[in-house]
């Protein structure tokens, strides 16, 4: 049989990273310096054992260019969908990316992403009282790209596994499409593997339907 080749966005606001998700699956590399993407930037990895070859489509993330990111979502069939664990604002931004999504590719297979584990797991060993003391120290490039892209600081606020427990389960019972959610790090890499081959699965599986 021959191997296809499966299209997969990745959406979520600017600096959750999906640039590193992205970096820490194909080249098993993790690059803590934050370099906002311009336009898209796809990668290559092809999955041996699915038969697939995986297409990621990097999305920019900024907010002023979302009217834009429309023409690249035909043909997808596919998508990874990243907010930041440490920014409550950009899990409140999933149902307008899934919303603007579905415009353009219908119902199609999704994952979602709570990225950056790896800073909840340093705040909550670190013996801070204040966890936005804590994260601005941490997210100093995230600072910077607010102050620079939107003239603004980001609002450091934590996302629970509850919250998100709670958004997968409302959701479920919103939309007729098939999804899965992870808490990752590309930092560490914990459940990035995990979750890209969850989404080709949930291709395939969308496929035999």
């Amino acid at each position: 049989m021959a191997q296809r080749s499966i299209k997969i966005l990745l959406l979520g606001d600017g600096a959750v990273g999906k640039t590193s998700l992205v970096k820490r699956f194909v080249e098993q590399r993790f690059d803590d310096k934050y370099i906002a993407t311009i336009g898209v930037n796809v990668k290559k990895k092809t999955l041996p054992d699915l038969n697939v070859k995986l297409m990621l489509w990097d999305m920019y993330g900024q907010k002023m260019n979302k009217s834009l990111h429309s023409s690249h979502y035909s043909g997808a069939d596919g998508a990874i969908i990243v907010y930041d664990l440490t920014r409550y604002d950009t899990f409140l931004s999933l149902a307008s990316w899934i919303n603007e999504l579905f415009s353009v590719t219908g119902k199609i297979p999704f994952v979602v992403l709570g990225n950056k584990l790896d800073l909840i797991d340093e705040y909550e060993n670190s013996g801070y009282d204040d966890f936005d003391s804590f994260i601005e120290k941490e997210q100093e490039d995230v600072i910077d790209f607010y102050k620079r892209v939107y003239d603004e600081l980001p609002d450091f606020s934590r996302v629970s596994p509850e919250d998100q427990c709670r958004w997968a389960e409302d959701k479920k019972y919103e939309i007729d499409s098939d999804f899965s959610y992870y808490f990752t790090s590309a930092k560490t890499g914990e459940n990035v593997e995990e979750a890209f081959r969850k989404i080709a699965k949930l291709v395939i599986e969308s496929d035999i339907k």
